[in-house]
């Protein structure tokens, strides 16, 4: 009686659960940094975006995340001013904290609306050495190429991180301590 039983579980729970399979990031993805001065508003730009997802599929149904990380960089943000970057980069303290990188701690839950999935999820935030929990919401779309594109935003203050808001011209024009992160970050099946 428990060979049949044993069979049944070995057979059908992986079809009911679904499958993991293992993202990584690919070269179409984007994270923009969007913040304020007293001169004007300001954005920095990367798509050198590293990291792994372990989506877990029912088909294309996404049921669950067991896994996240995304690193990007600190220095490959640019703002297409060079005194800008390096004032940042100063502030990020790009010498000893080369990168800012996010890991999924919990995905509190997943909501599907059309072809979309809503996502929340609890994570760590890593900006120049300090790391915070934050929780974010992203959309999620399966593409049909086997690709996975996830987006939002999230706003923070650089101070919370201990990063001190660069100024610039003798502290004539400061930067706001607010910032909005948008990421547009897609993942590829292995």
């Amino acid at each position: 009686m428990k060979t049949p039983i044993i069979l049944f579980l070995t057979l059908v729970c992986p079809i009911v659960a679904g499958a993991q399979k293992v993202f990584t990031t690919c070269e179409e993805g984007s994270i923009k940094i969007e913040g304020t001065s007293t001169m004007h508003d300001w954005d920095m730009t990367t798509g050198s975006i590293s990291g792994t997802a372990a989506f877990v599929l029912n088909g294309n149904a996404i049921t669950d995340i067991n896994s996240l990380s995304v690193t990007i960089p600190a220095e490959s943000l640019k703002s297409g001013k060079a005194a800008m970057d390096k004032n940042a980069y100063k502030s990020l303290k790009t010498d000893s904290h080369k990168d800012i990188a996010f890991v999924l701690t919990d995905v509190t839950r997943i909501e599907k609306s059309g072809g979309a999935y809503t996502i929340t999820a609890q994570g760590k935030l890593t900006i120049a050495g300090t790391t915070k929990p934050v929780q974010l919401t992203a959309k999620a779309v399966v593409k049909g190429n086997g690709k996975i594109e996830c987006t939002g935003e999230y706003a923070l203050k650089m101070t919370d991180y201990k990063v001190e808001p660069p100024s610039f011209m003798f502290g004539s024009v400061k930067t706001g301590d607010d910032l909005r992160i948008k990421f547009n970050v897609v993942f590829t099946g292995s």
